[in-house]
């Protein structure tokens, strides 16, 4: 379950290569807090602790388990211009056999949804939806608190 919840695990395969770093602007930067996923349709279990993603302004991501870091993400880089706009994960930057994880995503206000793939289907998802042998997984995240 932990390796589904780390954005598919890396195995999508031929997906396009990640792009440059992102720009401090972009509206997807931030802290997010795991508010749902559905994978092929399915609801997955969060967990009894928050799950949280970490996107920095410098392209890089990391996931966490309450205070726990659970991974170190990776890189990933943004196409806010695309209709819909585009994100791509790269979970082991620098490898020879990297496989970048494909996706959608959309921020309205402090939510987040994204859509990616996670299986080899190397399609990028082109719709916010998670059906059944889509090889699709769709997060909805709420923008986090600032710690005081």
């Amino acid at each position: 379950m932990q390796a589904f919840i780390i954005l598919g695990a890396a195995i999508t395969l031929g997906a396009p290569a990640a792009k440059d770093a992102l720009k401090n602007d972009n509206d997807i930067v931030g802290e997010w807090v795991v508010e749902s996923i559905q994978a092929n349709g399915k609801a997955r279990s969060l967990g009894d602790e928050p799950l949280r993603y970490q996107l920095t302004a410098d392209g890089k991501w990391s996931v966490y388990r309450g205070e726990r870091k659970l991974d170190t993400g990776g890189r990933y880089a943004v196409d806010p211009k695309a209709s819909p706009a585009t994100i791509d994960l790269d979970p082991n930057p620098g490898a020879d056999d990297t496989h970048v994880i494909a996706g959608i995503y959309k921020v309205e206000g402090d939510k987040l949804t994204w859509c990616q793939a996670f299986t080899s289907r190397p399609t990028r998802p082109t719709s916010f939806e998670s059906t059944v042998d889509s090889g699709a997984a769709l997060y909805v995240f709420k923008r986090a608190k600032p710690k005081k």
